[in-house]
């Protein structure tokens, strides 16, 4: 539908998210409740006047997308794409942290935790018309075991039954805490198996609101509402993600009109947003922690001593204001903030460059004796880096700085050379812990090879820990489990595989007026409902 009412608006604005009203009353959160219901709240207010809204809402974002297909990438770009396009089977209430329906309508769990029933609402059809069944559910799900992107997800999953049309069970070896959490992840969306199998690019057709319309890789993607959406079609017809990779300018379309989102400009330039009257500036706390992976397996850093001498040489502080303009939390866990199972007590790395030179020491180095090189992408991390070469020369390690395009910084972290001594990176996934620690510190094949495209960026390879992960995992006690957290958590300082830095501020500058989208802690911003009304 091309127009909403005001009364709707009005309705709307209780669903709003971080400051932001929805405009439809189909968001995916109200499904968590009212289920098929969802749309009834604009049955009741369809006589009112309507309110027009632009026909296309322009994105101005810092990286380009790689990939229509969802088993094809792991990337924040890419997986908002995919919540634009398909579906998954529930999704999580960026609220709440809950679990809520997503394609399928509701689901049911057998006693042992075993076993996952998912029904499907009757009707629902991919965007190009065809239907939507269960067995393109099993279809996706045996695709994802195939996939490095998607494999450690369905790894559980022992048998997948399409039971009928509108029915499939899913069986896992044992009992998981977060096996539906790793469900909703978008990487795990539901595709067309007659599609994918008739033509190479049929992964890209989805049930979602929206499908592509047109794709120019480098340039930009557009995406044309689904009128035929089983909950209502979106307010806005076409969304634009436009690739502006350097900060100012994007901020400068924004000024011009030629944006109506600007993603991630500048600290240093946020009072321009701030000042203009026709502009809105979104400020969300970032639960996304900035780190410095550290190879384990490099000469030098393979020595826990030589990782410790960085951490305890590491000026958080500096970085945060350096980076971020001083608009940032020093982070000293090894899982996100807000995740199950964060030690709130666990010891921390501080500032101390005596320490620092101790730790060295111990591990045999003189002064001087030690040269790395640090990668990273984009004007914040080029800023930390810095302040990271300085405060590692005080302790006499010689750091090389390297800035990379983001295309090739992922290229060497998931080549199998694993060529590099550290990098400034970020762990974007703030849903399960399991997930979590799994990737980031035990992402190691059974034969004992790095998984590839996995996240295990400092390269970790420790059996005491893997089996510490696999034992929280189907620990039912929820006490014990946090327990079993706290313990994975203070390992790992022990160990020092990584260096915490920060969480920081998510800046976005709109048009004023500007709504519906969902702005998110993980900067995987939802889309779908965005809106923005006529001048």
């Amino acid at each position: 539908m091309k127009q909403i009412t005001k009364a709707l608006a009005l309705l709307l604005s209780l669903l709003m998210l971080l400051s932001l009203t929805a405009c439809s009353g189909n968001a995916p959160a109200e499904q968590a409740s009212s289920g098929s219901e969802a749309a009834a709240p604009a049955q009741e207010t369809a006589e009112a006047a309507p309110t027009s809204y632009k026909d296309t809402v322009i994105i101005g974002v810092a990286n380009d997308v790689t990939t229509l297909d969802p088993q094809g990438s792991n990337t924040d770009a890419n997986m908002m794409v995919f919540t634009l396009t398909h579906e998954t089977l529930v999704e999580i209430d960026p609220d709440t942290g809950e679990i809520v329906p997503g394609l399928a309508e509701s689901w049911e769990v057998s006693e042992d935790g075993c076993t996952f029933t998912f029904t499907l609402p009757a009707g629902v059809t991919f965007t190009d018309g065809t239907p939507c069944t269960a067995n393109d559910v099993e279809f996706t799900y045996e695709r994802a075991e195939e996939s490095s992107f998607t494999k450690t997800k369905v790894e559980l999953v022992t048998d997948i039954e399409a039971i009928d049309d509108t029915h499939i069970s899913i069986t896992i070896s044992k009992p998981s805490q977060e096996f539906l959490m790793l469900l909703a992840h978008r990487s795990m969306s539901i595709l067309s198996e007659a599609l994918v199998k008739a033509d190479e690019f049929g992964y890209q057709i989805g049930t979602g609101m929206f499908s592509v319309e047109a794709w120019v890789p480098g340039d930009q993607i557009s995406f044309v509402r689904n009128d035929a959406y089983r909950n209502g079609a979106a307010p806005t017809r076409s969304i634009v993600f436009r690739l502006i990779k350097e900060e100012s300018s994007r901020l400068i379309a924004l000024q011009t009109g030629e944006i109506d989102v600007c993603i991630d400009p500048l600290s240093t330039d946020l009072g321009y947003i701030e000042d203009d009257a026709n502009l809105e500036l979104i400020k969300i706390p970032n639960v996304v922690m900035l780190y410095i992976a550290i190879n384990n397996e490099r000469p030098g850093l393979d020595n826990v001593h030589v990782r410790k001498a960085i951490a305890y040489a590491t000026d958080k502080e500096s970085m945060i204001i350096a980076g971020y303009n001083g608009e940032g939390t020093v982070h000293n866990n090894f899982i996100n903030r807000g995740q199950f199972g964060l030690n709130e007590d666990l010891s921390v790395y501080d500032y101390n460059i005596d320490k620092a030179k101790e730790e060295l020491a111990l591990a045999g180095y003189k002064e001087g004796e030690l040269t790395f090189e640090v990668i990273y992408n984009g004007s914040a991390k080029e800023n930390i880096a810095l302040v990271l070469q300085a405060d590692l020369a005080k302790v006499g390690i010689n750091l090389n700085l390297t800035k990379l395009e983001t295309a090739a910084l992922k290229g060497i972290l998931n080549d199998a050379a694993l060529d590099y001594d550290m990098c400034l990176y970020q762990w974007t996934d703030a849903d399960g812990t399991d997930f979590t620690v799994r990737n980031m510190y035990g992402s190691y094949e059974e034969d004992g090879t790095l998984k590839k495209n996995g996240s295990n960026r400092s390269v970790l390879k420790d059996p005491v820990l893997n089996d510490m992960i696999d034992a929280a995992l189907i620990e039912q006690d929820t006490a014990k489990r946090e327990q079993m957290y706290h313990d994975i958590e203070a390992y790992l300082y022990e160990i020092c595989p990584i260096v915490p830095i920060c969480t920081s501020m998510i800046n976005i500058g709109i048009k004023k007026g500007l709504t519906g989208a969902k702005w998110i802690g993980t900067a995987k911003h939802d889309y779908r409902y965005i809106c923005l009304p006529e001048a």
